[in-house]
């Protein structure tokens, strides 16, 4: 802790568009992940380093244009997935090796919100040009596009930049402007819809959640506390007065925001 630098990695020149990388490294045992998609796909990766010294452990190729979604971890019974989000594919590898699980048909739309998952099933969506969010059941191999581990399929209230969340038994969708949608997990099925923050707001922010609420941090810094099941309910609000961009998080009793000016710890 007395920051010396341990080690650092160049993973080289990404073509991103424009507009920067927006993946976040994930930690699995002792690796980490960095999902690397490029513009035009010919040069896109996902490689694992040792945490320790950052020396590359796998690199593997993937035919994906460029990506903003960080890939998520999910351990089921049997085995450990990497799933990763991308426009021509959705590709589960074997976080070990690099190698591919499965893949299904990519979002069709920038992948910019990561995916989420319990341990029977993973949820991906994207929002802009077209608006989708899917379920599909782990565990399985090959090609999936339009196979049977496919659960359900839904087409609304999808975001360009938050990720949606899983929470008990419903996935919760918010758009950029806030406005949330709750499906059955399980099933798809609509339990409600439009449910509205009670002010103007802009998100960036993905969503969180505890005890019961689910968290939505607006661009103002404003935090809203939704009630989570089948009703939506606002419970309160409050805010910490400057710009907020990044996603909450949620440790050892506290609330952590980072601010445009400063990083908040919010707790007893």
């Amino acid at each position: 802790m007395k920051g010396k630098l341990v080690w650092k990695a160049d993973l080289g020149k990404l073509g991103t568009v424009g507009m920067g990388t927006g993946t976040s490294p994930i930690l699995h045992d002792n690796l980490v992940f960095m999902q690397c998609d490029e513009e035009n796909g010919e040069a896109s990766f996902i490689v694992a380093l040792d945490k320790k010294t950052g020396k590359e452990v796998w690199k593997t190729p993937r035919k994906v244009q460029v990506s903003w979604s960080t890939p998520i971890l999910v351990r089921t019974l049997k085995r450990t997935e990497l799933i990763t989000s991308g426009t021509e594919a959705i590709v589960a590898y074997d976080p070990a090796t690099g190698k591919e699980l499965w893949r299904h048909k990519g979002v069709e739309s920038n992948a910019i919100p990561s995916p989420v998952a319990n341990s029977e099933a993973v949820f991906l969506s994207a929002g802009f040009p077209a608006k989708i969010v899917m379920a599909i059941r782990l565990g399985a191999a090959g090609d999936l596009t339009d196979s049977s581990n496919v659960a359900w399929k839904y087409s609304k209230g999808t975001a360009y930049v938050p990720s949606p969340i899983l929470y008990g038994d419903y996935l919760y969708l918010t758009t950029d402007r806030g406005i949330l949608t709750c499906l059955n997990a399980k099933t798809g099925e609509l339990v409600y819809e439009g449910g509205r923050v009670p002010i103007p707001a802009t998100f960036t922010a993905s969503p969180v959640a505890f005890d019961g609420k689910i968290l939505l941090t607006s661009e103002d810094g404003d935090t809203f506390m939704v009630k989570a099941g089948p009703k939506h309910e606002i419970l309160g609000n409050n805010s910490v007065g400057e710009p907020v961009y990044a996603s909450p998080a949620i440790a050892d009793g506290r609330i952590f925001i980072r601010g445009e000016r400063n990083l908040y710890a919010i707790g007893n």
